[in-house]
């Protein structure tokens, strides 16, 4: 992806400085469509040119004009998120969350700022720091959005520290919240995070082909590398289990490469190296 490409080989600090640049000058461009809104008012009403229609007219046009600009703000900050979706580089991403905490201020900002800080540091290998700060933002008033990230997050962590309870007590808040969305595509949203626990439940049973099935249905819509990747690597798990070492090394040998700083990385070079020895020793 062109955009992702964007953000490959750069400091944290060099991505950041390029996004406050870009962030300064529409800004800038709000500050003096502003002013000029501002100005023109005054005039027309010192003047008496201007009526209380007139007034309402300029100012929707205010919000027709600045509104496309809020929002290209806003893509700016979102499109950051392809330092974890498609580089695969979560050690970076971790970072530059850090580092914008200087430059966004606003309560609703730092939040976001801070859930996006939380999957990086999950997706790093660091589920106690992740699953720590995750837990702190749960006392905000949240969208549902981010309290669905909050709660693949915390079922995450938990399992991979081995807290199974507590895991499953995340996946029942997770059911609870579900059950209260009326929104079509926020239930869509929802039913597909529990989707994602009961799969990643069934693998952590030894329930392989249950998983098999879930996973390969589900992996046909990823469009995110590391959603690619990590569904390989439990591929590969589920390859070794049922002796189809080949495939499971050709997942492997793919996540390795495409994985980044991803934790999965990791995990799929012992397993590699494992079904090597076995090659060498059978």
């Amino acid at each position: 992806m062109k955009a992702a490409m964007q953000y490959q080989n750069k400091t944290p600090e060099e991505i950041v400085r390029q996004y406050k640049k870009r962030l300064r000058a529409k800004q800038g461009l709000l500050i003096l469509i502003l002013l000029l809104y501002v100005i023109v008012g005054i005039r027309g009403i010192w003047w008496g040119d201007d009526g209380i229609a007139d007034v309402l007219l300029e100012l929707l046009i205010l919000i027709v004009i600045t509104f496309p600009i809020n929002v290209w703000i806003s893509w700016d900050f979102m499109s950051l998120n392809l330092i974890l979706n498609q580089n695969c580089d979560p050690v970076t991403y971790v970072q530059v969350m850090r580092l914008l905490e200087k430059v966004h201020k606003r309560k609703r900002s730092a939040v976001a700022i801070r859930i996006n800080e939380a999957s990086g540091l999950m997706w790093s290998g660091k589920f106690s720091d992740a699953l720590a700060l995750a837990e702190s933002l749960r006392k905000y008033k949240l969208s549902v959005n981010y309290q669905i990230s909050l709660l693949n997050i915390r079922f995450n962590c938990y399992k991979k520290m081995e807290d199974l309870e507590r895991a499953m007590q995340v996946k029942h808040e997770a059911e609870v919240l579900v059950s209260s969305l009326t929104k079509a595509s926020k239930q869509k949203t929802g039913q597909e995070l529990l989707n994602v626990m009961d799969a990643s439940l069934a693998l952590w049973r030894g329930d392989h082909e249950t998983y098999r099935r879930m996973e390969e249905a589900r992996s046909a819509r990823y469009t995110a590398k590391i959603q690619k990747v990590v569904s390989v690597v439990c591929l590969a798990d589920v390859d070794i289990a049922c002796g189809e070492l080949k495939n499971a090394k050709t997942h492997l040998e793919y996540a390795i490469q495409e994985g980044g700083t991803l934790y999965v990385v990791e995990d799929a070079r012992r397993m590699l190296a494992e079904l090597t020895q076995k090659e060498q020793h059978p």
